[in-house]
């Protein structure tokens, strides 16, 4: 009988560090590092206000630009950027993620409101500061093969501009009459 007491201990206590040995391996498995993204600043043009999107991996597109170590986006007055370059994935810090206005050529101002939360209309027609609105990824596909057009979009103007979707535009429209697959 000693002889099984003690085969019954062990054979439960490998059980045991087995259960403990999966779920540490579990454990670490889920904690692996998230991927950052770059960081990214956007310009827009001076008093440019409503919908903008930047289009990735687009062979007729614009280059990559960096200043620093950011990605720079210079969009265009039509409000959509073309580029060669591919979508950033991961997070990205708020403080890396930036927003301006081309005055003038030389003269940039950064815009820092950002829209959110949900909102009373009523109290936006009374806000004129401006903010940047959304920025989630996208990605258009059709039917045809290889067609997976990622982008990232965004609106920028007053609370009540944006609500009114002045200058609001759909994208799969934009791509479609562009023929960009």
């Amino acid at each position: 009988m000693p002889g099984f007491f003690s085969s019954t201990l062990i054979t439960a206590g490998l059980k045991r560090c087995t259960r403990t040995l999966l779920l540490c391996s579990s454990l670490t498995a889920c904690s692996e590092t998230v991927q950052q993204r770059e960081a990214e600043h956007y310009i827009l043009p001076g008093n440019y206000v409503g919908a903008f999107y930047v289009i990735f991996a687009q062979t007729r597109g614009e280059p990559l630009q960096y200043q620093g170590d950011a990605r720079q986006y210079q969009i265009p007055a039509n409000g959509v950027l073309l580029t060669q370059g591919n979508i950033s994935e991961g997070v990205i810090a708020i403080d890396k993620l930036r927003f301006f206005r081309r005055d003038t050529p030389e003269q940039l101002t950064e815009i820092t409101a950002r829209w959110l939360t949900s909102i009373d209309p009523e109290q936006a027609h009374q806000d004129s500061t401006t903010y940047i609105f959304g920025g989630g990824p996208g990605v258009y596909s059709n039917s045809e093969p290889g067609c997976d057009i990622h982008f990232r979009g965004f609106h920028i103007g007053t609370k009540s501009q944006i609500l009114d979707e002045v200058n609001h535009f759909d994208i799969e429209s934009f791509i479609l009459n562009n023929k960009l697959c």
